[in-house]
């Protein structure tokens, strides 16, 4: 199969009194990584860039005379789901939508076309049919590692967080060196409480992409929570050395020097 991933900016979940950022897949530099990732068809990623028309994997049967008509179906399934990817990209989620549905309804088994509609349709706020889209996505290829990222960071936000966890500890699974998916996993756990995992999903984040300011963030609140303020205050003092106008860190960052023992 070949992939295109285009990248959207993840959303801020509040936990044990601090913003525990979670994000996708991969990252921008100088800047915490973005979700989701985008199939359209070629591999490599960018930030937010238009897809690229080429192949992709569709189910379409052929039965003698009737092949024809099958390979034009699965074209123009590709070729709509190439438009809903430059619709999405341009920010027109509603039009990118209904290209999405229009593709599935000529390739009803094109995970790339379920997940990128389960994009489109989350950045509308219609998180149940996304979910089922993603489960769809993921019927058809149990080992996407970017639907289990992205359908658990969903579930987080629904606070779903055991079936989250499984999600984003598959998504490690089949990708273990994933800076978002352990910042994801991380920011799951500590939502449920348990803080000393969560650290080491955090740091481990921070040593596979040492600019990803969500991750030293998550990391120093956590750090704070366990009252390791010395180690916390180094996360916050390199999130702002990353980020100079991150608010929340800045305000972190004082109340943590008061808690600083002399």
């Amino acid at each position: 199969m070949l992939w295109l991933a285009l990248l959207i900016t993840g959303i801020a979940l509040a936990a044990l009194a601090f913003f525990w950022h979670r994000t996708g897949q991969q990252g921008v530099p100088g800047a915490a990584p973005a979700t989701p990732a985008i199939a359209s068809g070629s591999s490599a990623s960018a930030n937010l860039e238009a897809a690229n028309t080429s192949s992709t994997s569709t189910n379409a049967h052929t039965h003698g005379e009737e092949g024809e008509s099958a390979t034009t179906d699965a074209e123009i399934a590709v070729g709509l789901l190439t438009r809903g990817n430059e619709l999405l990209a341009e920010g027109k989620i509603d039009e990118a939508v209904k290209e999405y549905e229009h593709s599935l309804r000529h390739d009803a088994g094109s995970e790339d076309t379920h997940y990128n509609l389960a994009i489109a349709l989350a950045r509308l706020g219609k998180e149940e049919a996304a979910i089922q889209h993603y489960t769809e996505a993921l019927r058809i290829l149990p080992d996407y590692a970017e639907a289990h990222n992205n359908l658990g960071n969903l579930l987080v936000k629904r606070g779903q967080f055991e079936e989250a966890v499984k999600h984003l500890d598959e998504a490690l699974n089949l990708n273990p060196d994933s800076a978002s998916t352990h910042n994801n996993l991380g920011t799951a756990l500590a939502r449920q409480g348990k803080l000393t995992d969560a650290t080491i999903h955090f740091a481990k984040a921070v040593q596979l992409m040492p600019n990803y300011v969500d991750a030293h963030y998550n990391l120093a609140n956590a750090y704070v929570t366990q009252g390791r303020i010395d180690e916390a205050i180094e996360e916050f003092q390199e999130t702002l050395r990353l980020k100079p106008d991150f608010q929340p860190a800045l305000r972190a960052l004082g109340k943590a020097m008061q808690r600083k023992t002399p």
